[in-house]
């Protein structure tokens, strides 16, 4: 598809940021947005990188060769400092095996007895994939995970988060706020100097 962007990602909330900054950057204006709904029995990536990078290149490659358009995907996730980059690129997987967010944030705190936070940060790798382009960032966002969810917002791990300049978790945080405040609008910040520089 010509002058095409394929969206890769089945989560919707990660989505709906997506087009938040891309149109906040005002990037692909001269595109046709598409998500996987747009396409019928995609599949999903094995996601068997070993760092977030790895696995958001992954994922745009397999679109790619699904759909010949050109894709944006990434991977991101959460490193506690002192647990050897846990959960890392197994973030959500690590939930999903566990049975929910809460469970992976109760075993990490088992590691801290008393403790009601401990240090983490949270990541994103975005990669842009055609035939012919190639475009990868990274951001982060240095802050706290706490041991009990606050607000009611967001999706993921965004109610255990604390970043580093704020009180609230992304959780608590009004919709805007945690949007500009984010690892991904780190990444798309970057992404947007990038493009912008024609790199």
């Amino acid at each position: 598809m010509k002058n095409s962007l394929l969206l890769g990602t089945s989560n919707s909330g990660k989505l709906q940021e997506f087009i938040f900054y891309i149109e906040h950057f005002s990037l692909f204006k001269n595109f046709q947005i598409h998500d996987l709904t747009s396409f019928k029995d995609l599949g999903e990536p094995i996601e068997d990188g070993k760092t977030f990078g790895d696995n958001a290149e992954i994922k745009s490659r397999y679109f790619l060769k699904k759909t010949n358009c050109l894709v944006l995907s990434d991977d991101s996730g959460f490193i506690v400092n002192d647990l050897k980059n846990y959960p890392g690129i197994n973030t959500a997987r690590e939930a999903r095996k566990m049975g929910g967010e809460q469970k992976v944030i109760d075993l990490i705190f088992t590691k801290f007895e008393n403790l009601n936070y401990v240090d983490a940060c949270f990541f994103c790798s975005i990669c842009i994939l055609g035939k012919e382009e190639k475009l990868s960032v990274s951001g982060s966002i240095p802050g706290f995970i706490i041991n009990e969810r606050r607000g009611i917002n967001g999706f993921g791990y965004d109610p255990y988060f604390i970043p580093g300049n704020s009180d609230k978790t992304f959780a608590e945080m009004d919709k805007k706020q945690k949007l500009l405040s984010s690892h991904r609008f780190k990444a798309f910040e970057k992404l947007s100097t990038q493009i912008l520089q024609g790199n």
